[in-house]
């Protein structure tokens, strides 16, 4: 295990800080997580903080930083990823015509609301409590979404103010957790007979309606707190977000493209997949 990497003042942007913080073998873990992101990004409207944020945590732990302080560094500096990853991958849903404006517009308030709540009190619960009830929750939309429009609640979402339920739940844990807003909200809205394809295109732009928000607060955390990585603004390491960040930014694109062309079979079990693992992970956290 290497030792944590304090920030001398004089030393940002320097190559053999650069280096003794980062090994190069971790520059590769980073570039390979980014590619994932971009992919599950583009083709299914996920964040991918749920792959990147334990690579994050082997990264830190790695470089001498452990789970008190690594577990905020880890999830904010995913959430930050994903915000970068999620302009191109819901710029690429958009010309492809997959994101429904009506749908955003009425899903947008409930998600933000969800997202605050998430934000707040959210870092104040239990971790476990947290992931239990994400673990649950995708696990049983991993099902719905095996079943495909055999399981369906309704054929149109629920009247106000009932309909601000799923939204905030699905920003809510989103937020606290550390994934994408869309790896809840696309297996919640074909519960209400929305077509994958327009709840991935969704999905991928409530992922960067969360992410927003989430790096900022990130941004502002443990300002003054030793014993982080010099890269380390808040509670955000920023090499680390570059290095996620630039091959999820071609990628992403691609696979939102792949994702319109797509079979609606092929996409349901890759999200139900996607869902099981998220959920098998978190349970035995």
């Amino acid at each position: 295990m290497g030792h944590t990497q304090h920030r001398p003042r004089g030393e940002y942007g320097s190559v053999e800080t650069l280096l003794s913080t980062y090994p190069p073998g971790t520059w590769a873990a980073l570039l390979a997580t980014g590619v994932l992101i971009g992919l599950l990004a583009g083709l299914l409207g996920v964040g991918g903080g749920i792959v990147a944020v334990p690579v994050l945590l082997e990264i830190f732990e790695f470089i001498g930083i452990g789970e008190p302080l690594g577990v905020p560094l880890a999830v904010g500096t995913a959430q930050a990823s994903i915000m970068v990853a999620s302009v191109t991958a819901a710029g690429a849903h958009w010309r492809a015509g997959t994101i429904d404006s009506d749908l955003v517009q009425s899903w947008l308030p409930g998600l933000m609301v969800g997202a605050v709540i998430g934000l707040t009190p959210g870092p104040l619960a239990p971790t476990w409590v947290l992931t239990t009830h994400f673990a649950v929750i995708a696990a049983g939309l991993a099902l719905k979404m095996m079943a495909g429009d055999r399981l369906i609640i309704g054929q149109s979402q629920p009247e106000w103010p009932f309909s601000y339920i799923s939204p905030a739940i699905a920003g809510g844990l989103a937020a606290a957790v550390g994934v994408g807003g869309g790896t809840l909200s696309t297996p919640t809205l074909t519960l209400f007979s929305f077509s994958i394809k327009r709840a991935i295109g969704a999905g991928a732009l409530f992922n960067l309606v969360i992410a927003i928000p989430a790096t900022v607060v990130f941004l502002l955390m443990d300002r003054t707190t030793p014993g982080r990585p010099f890269d380390a603004l808040g509670d955000v390491a920023l090499f680390c977000v570059a290095t996620l960040s630039l091959p999820a930014l071609f990628v992403a694109p691609m696979a939102a493209r792949w994702s319109a062309r797509a079979p609606v079979a092929l996409l349901r079990r890759l999200f139900a997949f996607c869902l099981a693992v998220i959920a098998v992970r978190l349970l035995l956290r």
